[in-house]
């Protein structure tokens, strides 16, 4: 079987994760209980758990030349990343994350070096892309720089999967070009106009949004599950019932094992699945990318 590649385009933050009880009222300070530091990003996030389940993964980006920026690629290069195509400039991108007692968390990002990403860049990786099974894309990097790289592609045999987190309005003969869309519920939510509160909900909307895709959109609904909508296909994914300890990373570490899942050529109910389960091992550890699981933690699961 052919070998699939992944290359993701995206962020890299250093995280300074707070764990505390509640969020504080406005005026208050609140003492939380617990202060975590560690890589992030969702570009980097995505590219750590495909890499960890054994997927060959190149990431590209931007971080600081800083001692930030050096943990970042020191981090990644460690779950097995290919970070060869990560440039120093500026400063470090950086994420605060409160995370709730349930799991729940509220973030907040500082832009820094991935604001920094041109076109320039995107053709210097020319011969990257050309060569790879799915680009892979968020939209923490400037929006000209997604678009410059959907519209460059689209034609080219591979699969271009967009994360449009944190929400962005994407043109329509931008998102045509997409073959697989991944949103939350608030993202899906933010595209259509229109509340979810339900998996129906989800699966309605879902199918709104198809046509104007390139022909798959992935709907997470966070401790409820997912939702999938194809042109011949719809289903309800529920969240396996764990204890969980910390979401942050979840929807990324739900991405990666999609996109693993599907350079394995499985069904699209099996890669539901898949990621589902990957996911849910993620919220019951503390981490986020040393929370991903690695293809060993789950070869029993692998088909």
């Amino acid at each position: 079987m052919e070998v699939k590649n992944v290359v993701v385009i995206g962020s890299l933050n250093f995280d300074i994760i707070v764990k505390q009880q509640r969020m504080p009222n406005k005026g208050e300070t609140f003492t939380a209980d617990e202060l975590v530091q560690g890589p992030g990003g969702k570009g980097a996030n995505q590219a750590a758990q495909c890499a960890k389940l054994g997927l060959p993964t190149v990431m590209v980006g931007k971080v600081g030349d800083d001692r930030f920026g050096e943990a970042l690629v020191g981090s990644l290069t460690a779950f097995g990343v290919n970070t060869s195509y990560i440039k120093k400039l500026g400063s470090t991108g950086m994420g605060l994350v409160h995370v709730m007692p349930d799991g729940d968390y509220y973030s907040t990002i500082v832009k820094g070096a991935n604001d920094l990403i041109t076109r320039n860049d995107i053709d210097e990786i020319a011969h990257l892309l050309d060569s790879s099974s799915f680009i892979v894309l968020q939209q923490e990097i400037p929006e000209d720089v997604i678009e410059y790289i959907i519209t460059k592609y689209e034609s080219n045999d591979l699969k271009i999967v967009l994360n449009n987190a944190p929400a962005r309005e994407v043109r329509e003969d931008i998102l045509r070009y997409v073959d697989v869309l991944v949103v939350n519920e608030t993202e899906a939510s933010f595209m259509s106009g229109k509340p979810i509160n339900s998996a129906a909900d989800a699966i309605n909307i879902g199918k709104e949004m198809l046509p104007l895709t390139g022909g798959m959109v992935v709907i997470t609904l966070g401790k409820d599950g997912s939702v999938v909508v194809t042109e011949s296909y719809s289903n309800f994914f529920p969240a396996e019932n764990v204890q969980a300890v910390d979401a942050t990373g979840a929807g990324d570490s739900f991405i990666g094992a999609l996109i693993y899942a599907m350079s394995e050529g499985l069904s699209i109910d099996q890669c539901m699945k898949f990621a589902t389960h990957i996911s849910a091992i993620t919220v019951t550890k503390e981490g986020g990318q040393h929370s991903f699981p690695t293809k060993k933690d789950i070869e029993s699961i692998l088909i």
